[in-house]
């Protein structure tokens, strides 16, 4: 399990009142709404490095859904 922090974060009012009713709504955490866009972000910032790293750009959707399929 990961190592977590406390830390205080100025939001909108209507922000977190908006992360609050998805939360209930789908019976997540608040602390889980709020990181989970930042865990793909991540996700999605290693992936374009990696196929930076190597050298290719042409890599399609439909590329990633095979590859995502075969490791199933």
């Amino acid at each position: 399990m990961a190592t977590t922090e406390n830390v205080s974060v100025p939001l909108a009012v209507e922000e977190l009142e908006w992360a609050r009713q998805e939360a209930e709504q789908r019976d997540k955490s608040l602390s889980s709404v709020l990181t989970n866009p930042l865990h793909r972000r991540r996700k999605a910032e290693a992936l374009s490095q990696l196929l930076e790293e190597l050298g290719t750009d042409d890599i399609t959707p439909e590329d990633l859904d095979r590859v995502r399929a075969e490791q199933r």
